[in-house]
């Protein structure tokens, strides 16, 4: 009994709203299948657009295309080690030039840092402590 009342009470205001809400169904519906042909959006969103809920993204920055890698890295399956690197394996006398050379550039570094004050007295803190015995606790007895 409801909803006969209800529907007495719509009369045909309710079916023209209807029947326009159908009608620009069907315009967004047809709009978009012209245009889904060149940018493969789906209806939905086609609807978001008319109503500016949804935008297309734009190409990515020039810097963003200079630093990203020309190709997919390559594929490691899971569960296999990766391929051994190509550089052969170092000899004596190489393995000891490439350690001298790291050598020389801790040194270098060493020396930065004892001319850069709050390490220099970093370190002697460190050093201090380190040399510095440690407190026995207080005994209990008074």
């Amino acid at each position: 009994m409801f909803c006969t009342i209800c529907a007495e009470r719509a009369g045909p205001g309710a079916c023209k709203i209807a029947l326009a809400g159908l009608l620009a169904f069907a315009t967004v519906f047809a709009s978009g299948s012209g245009v889904s042909a060149q940018s493969q959006d789906s209806v939905l969103k086609q609807a978001f657009k008319v109503f500016g809920f949804a935008t297309d993204v734009g190409p990515p920055a020039d810097f963003v295309d200079k630093t990203r890698a020309g190709a997919n890295p390559d594929y490691i399956p899971v569960f296999q080690p990766p391929p051994e690197p190509a550089r052969p394996v170092l000899k004596g006398d190489e393995l000891k030039a490439v350690k001298g050379d790291l050598d020389g550039v801790q040194k270098q570094h060493d020396a930065l840092r004892q001319g850069f004050a709050p390490a220099a007295k970093a370190m002697a803190e460190q050093q201090a402590a380190q040399k510095k015995p440690k407190p026995k606790a207080p005994s209990a007895q008074q």
